[in-house]
């Protein structure tokens, strides 16, 4: 990093601030600082969604935007819809535990399963998308919902559920 100590960050955050673990390299903490200034190209101080999907297309991979969501927000602690530096070492060092995806998947379905026959119609599901993302398009948010519910049975499954949120 050019004239910065190796315990300071862009920006002039300390290392020790960010109360990331200790057995952190600095220059560990170098490499994560410069993959985060990758994504945050405007110096704002945190990434959002669409940082991570510009970056993820310039790597050549396809990330949708749901996917950065969720990758975001499992590491959004403070809820900004974007994560900080600290919340991005934090992301990048602790490993994902399948079980609690599926517990936080089970968790969002069953909010939207009122009946609990494991099934969620067309409706909730578009509010769901419509809180989720408060700035889709109404065609959008029924694009979206066409494609979970590509057979338009009005209802959704669980199963169909997760795939909507993973690979759409």
């Amino acid at each position: 990093m050019n004239n910065t100590n190796e315990n300071e960050l862009a920006g002039g955050t300390r290392a020790q601030n960010l109360s990331l673990p200790s057995e952190l390299s600095a220059e560990k903490i170098q490499d994560f600082q410069a993959a985060f200034s990758i994504m945050d190209t405007q110096s704002k101080g945190y990434v959002a969604t669409d940082d991570i999907i510009r970056v993820s297309k310039s790597a050549d991979m396809k990330l949708t935007k749901n996917e950065a969501q969720l990758l975001l927000g499992s590491a959004d602690d403070d809820h900004s819809n974007g994560i900080d530096m600290r919340e991005f070492i934090s992301m990048m060092t602790t490993p994902i535990n399948q079980q609690d995806l599926e517990e936080e998947l089970r968790g969002t379905f069953s909010v939207f399963d009122k009946d609990g026959n494991g099934t969620i119609n067309a409706n909730e599901l578009k509010r769901f998308v419509r809180l989720w993302d408060n700035e889709l398009t109404e065609d959008e948010a029924d694009d979206m919902i066409e494609e979970a519910d590509p057979d338009k049975t009005g209802s959704i499954t669980y199963d169909a559920f997760i795939e909507f949120l993973l690979h759409s």
